[in-house]
């Protein structure tokens, strides 16, 4: 919440003396902090040097400005006028790059004076290179302003005067405080939204990947809304001020400075690295300040992974004290209890269930925190009454148990109920997060410790290991309420206990060496054994542990129309039953990777494996897909005669493109492909609201054009059509029907009738004349965010083994338009056929996969061939990333 800002047009530097003074004050107050901050000290030491540097720049400007005006003028402003420090410079939290937010604060102006001292003062102190957020204001206005705007209330509670009259300042500050008195509610609703409004740009939790050091959950605003908060509700904007009334613990404000040290120290390094104000703590950013912190890579993290927990144990344990601070404004603890005690009712004499919480009676309180049994008795309660825990009694219980260190076993009545909160889960993923967040899941979960504020260092992800794992909880158990499909595939379930653990485990692997599914999959046996469960309750959650990408893996990445695979994935999950939990695991892990991650385009796929799978694993399952839309095909062809061309070409259909094909979709295409003329050729486009995406399909007669896979999607692309995945089909070699999906993002629904006949016509003309598509090959999409190319090389994989017709290429890349297109024609220059492909692509990379053949139909079973294909697929990445450098 910064003030605003007035930002002069360029102008040429200005000859005064005290501008080029002025300016190199800046320069060297900049080294200096660059030096301080080289020399490591603490965060809140070099930012108060900076503040003081820059105050000596103000008021050099300031007094220089006053003495230049007559002599009764100038000392009517050093009589009247006080120059106000607020916001982050009124704190002394300047960082090298930060705004300098002056306020002229004043109460009267007969002969306006004041606003051409403002004038000159901004543009001098621009010209030297600051950057500053000015304001000229009468006491009244800014208490008028300060009354209706949080921004600019929450700005002059830490101000003070560094030039002029301290008793204007004292004045404002006392109409604020009668202001305080007379709209205390209010202005904290304001202050709230406010804070919100930020939360909803920035990120609404403490565990973000890429989260910014001022604005995000956890960092230097909420620490500065401890100190407005107390303001407001305690008349103290200090943290040993609310220590003194309460309203802090002696160990809460040393946690407080301890966190803004490190988070202004972070802030210092993000502003002399970028050579401007920048709080945005990339991932290029995490790797360089760890590199630069000297901290080293060990026990299977990264050095940035190790930075990046230390930073979100920071940012988390300033969002607990925050948390305790607000919970501490709504009625006092005796006034609940005594709702509790007239509306709720009792629990064996120690806890009672009232009409909003869950609570424990103050004389039972000790002997419930310190008994684990009670303590998941209080929780089994609020799962069962569908209450939050009351806040009072969380705290208690953290204070208890923070010393405790995890790792014994649980005694078994707290085991039990432990896994009774996972066969009736209301409320489960809110207790288990605040279980977490005192630190007590570790008690039952050891190895939850080590994912505490683990960062993964990838492109997917958007939280931290432990916040993704509690997000597929929630994920998970919001699908009970889902309308399709997927809804219908929870409610089958007759066993959930296995799955819901699966859901909280599944990444729990991540930070150790090795692979995280297999290394998970160890811990979670580990973990079941400790807490009991019978084999085969073990072997279920070991096995989704394990497994947990592969679902997901087959459905985005592979041509799951290809009977071999779906087989072996039968054959991996085993069962029906384990199949929904794997699917529902799936959709659980994909949607809490971030937001927009799950899409329509997403389930329809995932949709289509599972039934699949589901028609080998259930006896009583219907026919192959293939075959009942066969079916379905002769009842709408059921009228036609003998001879007619599209009955006959209805013969030669195969597998493939029936299981992948609607059958209206098929009548509509085999009536336009039989009048095609020999060697001409067909582009059809179609929306489909069910996934926003764009269908395509392309269909031509002997003689048969080769290269129609690398053209169509260079074709697609040249659009800036985003590519998901084709399939071909080749009938005896006497038609090929090529099916496309693309998402087209100028477009917002369904795309124009225009839009669709140029993709049409674009797609004709680039076949039709054999050249390359009219757009660079290979170039940066501004469009996306950097990347980390150290961190995440391009690389190709050949995998000859999964299919049994086929052999899959993948491609791990840096996106950018037109390497699709690049790679699919070096993959047509190796004389290769590709008979389908899945692409996709995670913010700024793509995992492209195609199954391809040899133009005999058969795989690619050479040894030195493969390898000459990846060198030749290789070079292109090569050749795309030395560009994007």
């Amino acid at each position: 919440m910064t003030s605003s800002h007035q930002h002069l047009p360029d102008s040429p530097p200005l000859s005064r003396p005290v501008v080029a003074r002025a300016a190199a004050g800046v320069a060297e107050a900049r080294e200096r902090i660059a030096a301080q901050q080289a020399a490591g000290s603490p965060g809140t030491q070099i930012c108060t040097l900076a503040s003081d540097l820059f105050e000596m720049i103000v008021l050099d400007v300031f007094h220089t400005t006053v003495e230049a005006l007559p002599a009764e003028t100038a000392a009517f402003v050093r009589r009247e006028v006080a120059v106000v420090a607020h916001g982050g410079f009124g704190r002394r939290e300047m960082a090298p790059y930060s705004d300098v937010d002056l306020m002229l604060l004043y109460e009267r102006d007969q002969h306006s004076v004041v606003p051409g001292v403002a004038r000159q003062l901004l543009q001098d102190l621009f010209d030297a290179g600051l950057e500053v957020g000015q304001s000229v204001r009468t006491v009244s206005e800014a208490v008028g302003l300060a009354s209706h705007d949080a921004t600019i209330f929450s700005t002059l509670i830490e101000s003070r005067v560094i030039a002029g009259p301290s008793r204007v300042l004292e004045r404002l500050q006392s109409r604020l405080g009668v202001l305080v008195e007379r709209h205390r509610p209010r202005l904290l609703k304001q202050l709230y939204g406010a804070r919100g409004e930020e939360r909803d740009r920035h990120g609404r939790s403490a565990s973000l990947l890429q989260p910014n050091v001022k604005r995000s959950p956890g960092g230097l605003r909420d620490i500065q809304m401890v100190r407005w908060i107390g303001f407001l509700a305690w008349g103290e904007a200090t943290f040993s001020g609310l220590v003194l009334r309460n309203a802090l613990s002696a160990a809460d404000a040393d946690t407080l400075r301890e966190a803004r040290s490190f988070l202004l120290g972070v802030r210092i390094d993000l502003h002399l690295a970028a050579g401007r104000g920048s709080d945005e703590l990339s991932r290029e950013e995490q790797a360089r300040i760890a590199g630069e912190r000297g901290i080293v890579s060990s026990d299977g993290l990264l050095a940035v992974e190790r930075f990046m927990r230390d930073y979100c144990g920071v940012t988390q344990g300033v969002m607990r004290i925050l948390s305790r601070l607000e919970n501490q404004l709504g009625p006092p603890p005796w006034r609940r209890q005594l709702v509790d005690r007239l509306l709720g009712h009792d629990v064996e004499g120690r806890f009672c269930v009232g009409p909003q919480t869950v609570g424990v009676w103050p004389s039972a309180l000790p002997e419930v925190v310190s008994s684990l049994p009670e303590i998941m008795q209080l929780v089994q309660l609020s799962m069962r009454h569908d209450r939050p825990v009351e806040t009072d009694a969380w705290e208690a219980v953290r204070c208890q148990w923070a010393a405790e260190e995890p790792g014994g076993v649980p005694d078994d009545v707290s085991r039990l109920r432990f896994l009774a909160m996972f066969e009736h889960p209301t409320r489960l993923a809110d207790s288990l997060r605040a279980m977490h967040r005192i630190g007590l899941l570790e008690h039952f979960i050891p190895a939850f410790e080590h994912a505490r504020g683990l960062l993964q260092f990838n492109n997917y992800h958007k939280f931290t290991v432990d916040e993704h794992c509690l997000h597929t909880v929630e994920r998970g158990l919001e699908l009970a309420d889902d309308p399709g499909w997927l809804g219908d595939v929870w409610r089958s379930l007759r066993w959930r206990r296995p799955l819901l653990l699966a859901l909280l485990l599944h990444d729990i692997g991540k930070g150790h060496p090795g692979d995280h599914s297999v290394v998970g999959a160890a811990i979670a046996r580990d973990m079941a054994v400790s807490l009991g469960l019978a084999e085969d309750e073990t072997e279920i959650v070991e096995l989704l542990v394990a497994k947990h990408l592969l679902m997901a893996h087959l459905a985005f990445r592979r041509n799951v129309g290809d009977p071999s695979l779906v087989v072996a994935f039968a054959r991996d999950v085993e069962s029906p039953e384990v199949l929904r939990m794997l699917t529902i695991l799936t959709v659980a892990d994909v949607s809490a990777v971030g937001p927009g991650t799950w899409t329509g385009w997403k389930a329809d796929l995932l949709s289509d494996l599972y039934h699949r799978t589901l028609a080998y694993l259930d006896g009583e399952s219907p026919t192959r897909p293939s075959d009942q839309r066969r079916v379905e095909l002769q009842q709408l062809l059921s009228e036609r005669g003998v001879g007619e061309p599209v009955l006959r070409l209805s013969r030669l259909l195969t597998p493939s493109y029936l299981q992948a094909t609607e059958p209206a979709q098929m009548v509509e295409e085999l009536e336009r492909v039989v009048l095609l003329p020999p060697g001409d050729l067909l582009v059809l486009t179609r929306w489909h609201p069910e996934t926003a995406t764009v269908g395509v399909t392309f269909a031509a007669r002997k003689p048969i054009i080769r290269g129609v896979f690398h053209r169509v999607t260079g074709a697609l692309s040249s659009l800036r059509l985003a590519v998901l995945s084709a399939d071909i089909h080749s009938f005896n070699d006497e038609v090929v029907i090529d099916h496309f999906v693309a998402q087209d993002p100028d477009s917002v629904g369904e795309p124009p009738p225009h839009r669709m006949q140029e993709i049409e016509r674009v797609i004709a003309e680039v076949i039709r004349s054999g050249q390359r598509p009219s757009f660079p090959l290979i170039y940066e999409d501004p469009d996306q965010p950097a990347a980390l190319t150290d961190e995440m090389p391009p690389r190709v994989r050949i995998d000859n083994s999964s299919s049994t017709t086929t052999t899959i290429i993948e491609v791990f890349a840096h996106d950018r338009v037109g390497l699709l297109y690049a790679v699919s024609r070096a993959i047509y220059e190796a004389g290769l056929s590709v008979q389908a492909a899945k692409i996709g692509t995670y913010l700024d990379q793509v995992v492209d996969a195609f199954h391809v053949t040899e133009q005999d139909g058969g795989k690619v079973e050479d040894p030195d061939r493969r390898r000459q294909i990846r060198s030749a697929i290789e070079a292109v990445l090569r050749a795309a990333a030395a560009q994007r450098s």
